[in-house]
Order: structure tokens, then C-alpha cells, then sequence
């Protein structure tokens, strides 16, 4: 806890221990209430000091924090997204823009389900309102997205999502985690083969 943030009091006793003690008693009238204030505006002065410098120390630690929040944040393996409440992408990490195929900034306010497969449609926005309206985080397993380097092969997400309200905006928003799971569904899809074939 910064000392900014401590009792009067306390700030008060800091900067009287860095202020070299004069002693004002021997003065009489008028001489002894100007060195007082003199004495009050030094306190006062050390005062600001003191939370200068303990404002520059968290801004420092803040700035330090955020760079390591966004860190984690864009280079994670999965795609996060924040939505709006009608699906329209807010904001996104490096991961979730190359899932999608496009550069971050061309992706912000643009509707999360441009880039599903229309039979998907239904299963995504039944989703996305259940993550909207519930108070728990939500699952949907292997959302068909379209694939922009091949039509040949389809790419499938699981899907994590819980609402939240936005502390600048007092919106509500949904927070979106998706996963590429293609690799294991086309294998789970080939065993599922294999033992019916079997069978």
C-alpha cells in the first residue's frame, strides 16, 4: 500500500521528520506566527513530495503490470475476445485475429458470426445468448468456423464465453475464449469411423 493512500497523520509525521526542526518558541509575536506558517507551508511542501514520489512508484509498477498483462494477453495460444451483446467483436489478442484470418484493427465492430459456417449460425448465437443472460461461464464444443486457407478443410472451436459490465462503458459484454480443436475432431471423427466400421 502506497503512502498516499495512508492516514493524514501519518503523511504528516513523514514530512515533519524531513524537515529540519527549528525551534520557534524563542520568537514572540508577529516574528513567531510568520515562521509557523513558514513551518506549515514546509510541511505541506515535504507532504506533496512524498506523494509525488510514492504516485511516480505505482505509476511505474502499473505501467509494469500492464505490460506484462498485455504480454500474456496477445501472445496466449488461445483466441480472447471481447463481444458486445450483439455479437460485434470490441476487442481481440494477435492469436484470435490469425484465427480469423485478418489484421486486428480490420476486425474491430465487425460481427463474430461473419466468420462461422452458416449451418453453425444457430448453435454460435444460441450460445452467445446463453453467455449473455447467465451468471456461469458457458461451453459450446466444435463450432465449424470458415477456413480462409482452404474450403477443402473445415476448422472447428471450442468455445468458452461469460458475460461481464465493462467498467469505462457500464455496458454489458461477453468475454470469449475460442480454441482450434480441428486437429482433434478430425481424429476423434476418424475413430468414431473406424469402430463403426468395425462394428
Amino acid at each position: 500500500m502506497t503512502r498516499f493512500l495512508e492516514p493524514e497523520s501519518l503523511l504528516r509525521r513523514e514530512a515533519q521528520e524531513r524537515l529540519p526542526h527549528k525551534n520557534l518558541w524563542g520568537l514572540i509575536g508577529d516574528d513567531m506566527d510568520q515562521q509557523r506558517l513558514v513551518h506549515e507551508l514546509q510541511v505541506h511542501q515535504i507532504e506533496l513530495e512524498i506523494q509525488n514520489e510514492e504516485l511516480t512508484q505505482t505509476l511505474t509498477e502499473v505501467n509494469a503490470l500492464r505490460a506484462k498483462y498485455l504480454d500474456l494477453y496477445d501472445f496466449a495460444p488461445v483466441g480472447y475476445f471481447t463481444l458486445d451483446t450483439r455479437g460485434h467483436i470490441v476487442e481481440l489478442n494477435l492469436r484470435a485475429a490469425k484465427m480469423l484470418g485478418q489484421e486486428r484493427k480490420l476486425l474491430v465492430g465487425r460481427p463474430l458470426r461473419e466468420f462461422f459456417d452458416p449451418r453453425t449460425l444457430p448453435r454460435l448465437d444460441a450460445f452467445l445468448t446463453t453467455a449473455e443472460y447467465s451468471q456461469d461461464e458457458v461451453f459450446a464444443e466444435a463450432l465449424q468456423s470458415m477456413s480462409r486457407k482452404s474450403i477443402l478443410l473445415p476448422t472447428y472451436m471450442n468455445a468458452q464465453a461469460r458475460s461481464f459490465i465493462d467498467p469505462l462503458s457500464g455496458q454489458k459484454q461477453i468475454r470469449l475464449v475460442l480454441m482450434d480443436v480441428t486437429a482433434l475432431k478430425i481424429a476423434t471423427d476418424d475413430v468414431v469411423r473406424l469402430i463403426t466400421h468395425s462394428a
